[in-house]
């Protein structure tokens, strides 16, 4: 029965995600009603640039929010299981900020030649995973602590952005863009973007389900699953390569989108419990829902750049900024909440 009750609560987000998609293409300069979204996405005779707009510019960036929704929640959900600890999430360890800090040196620096031949999720994830395995050792002696491992990731992750803007104030050029990358940002992403998105996100996603059960047993302990047969080391590294490359292909398309892993596996976890073959894809849905909001928020707000040559360009709101705001007082809460169990 309770099985009965996780399965009907992870159709919830699915609702939410197929209204929000249909008000999400429809929000822009051009605002469509939803009548004329599904008009365009369904029917050859829908207005001609209605089509364009849907189709070329809001469809795409409409998936891409949901498949980075979906790749950081779950990243999110996997090193909170293997670390047993709520408050590790893919930015608050390191791994956001070392894939930037990886592909923004790659970009501005690697010979032409290589960046066509080595793509940057690659980079970006031997980024990432060089800042999470830096923060896990760090912490080997208390795993339990689950106020140090978010303070460490904190000092890591500040350090690696100092250096990420000390190289972008070194090489200005394209500056605009890179900023906004890094800040965490869907603005002109389209199909090329989602081309190289959704390969990781499919073999990323299939593989965290593929070892929800071995999550599942970690949890119990190292001592327990080893008795029951697990190679815990050999897991566990699995899945925090799992999580670190979902982190890294999602930075290297979107940009450092905060909280976002964070916040997903935590209301998840309210609706299915801690069990991971549930709870995986329920932070999932629940992050690609949060995502898909917030830059749907982002885009009501507008901001004009302060870069030279660039005063009176406009732009929509980040939606890194967005989920900062709302991820930002969620993490204090628990950091609280852990502190005071301490």
């Amino acid at each position: 029965m309770q099985d009965r009750k996780r399965q009907l609560s992870i159709l919830f987000p699915l609702v939410g995600i197929a209204i929000l998609f249909v008000l999400h293409i429809g929000l822009g300069k051009t605002m469509l009603s939803p009548e004329e979204v599904i008009r365009a996405l369904f029917h050859d005779d829908a207005d001609g640039g209605f089509r364009h707009i849907v189709w070329n510019l809001r469809f795409p960036r409409a998936l891409i929010a949901i498949a980075a929704g979906m790749m950081l929640g779950t990243a999110g959900a996997i090193l909170q299981v293997i670390m047993r600890n709520p408050l590790v999430e893919p930015g608050l360890i390191g791994a956001s900020s070392g894939a930037v800090l990886m592909a923004v040196l790659w970009i501005s620096y690697a010979p032409n030649a290589l960046t066509e031949f080595i793509p940057p999720p690659f980079i970006a994830l031997l980024g990432g995973l060089s800042a999470v395995m830096l923060v896990y050792a760090m912490n080997a002696r208390q795993q339990g602590n689950g106020a140090r491992l978010a303070l460490l990731g904190v000092i890591l992750t500040a350090i690696l952005q100092s250096a990420t803007s000390l190289l972008l104030l070194k090489n200005q050029q394209g500056l605009s863009t890179i900023f906004l990358w890094t800040f965490g940002s869907l603005n002109g992403r389209g199909w090329s973007s989602w081309s190289m998105l959704w390969p990781w996100a499919a073999a990323g996603l299939l593989l965290a389900m593929r070892y929800a059960r071995e999550a599942e047993v970690l949890q119990l302990g190292d001592t327990a699953a080893q008795g029951l047969g697990l190679s815990v080391n050999r897991d566990r590294f699995i899945l925090l390569l799992i999580a670190t490359a979902l982190t890294a292909a999602s930075v290297s398309v979107v940009g450092a989108i905060g909280f976002i892993g964070l916040i997903g596996p935590h209301i998840a976890s309210l609706l299915v419990g801690r069990r991971p073959v549930y709870l995986f894809p329920a932070s999932a849905l629940l992050a690609a829902l949060l995502l898909l909001a917030s830059d749907w928020i982002g885009q009501s707000l507008t901001l004009r750049l302060p870069f030279p040559g660039m005063e009176n360009h406009v732009t929509s709101l980040p939606v890194g900024g967005v989920t900062t705001l709302l991820g930002a007082p969620f993490f204090l809460y628990l950091l609280r909440k852990a502190l005071v169990r301490k």
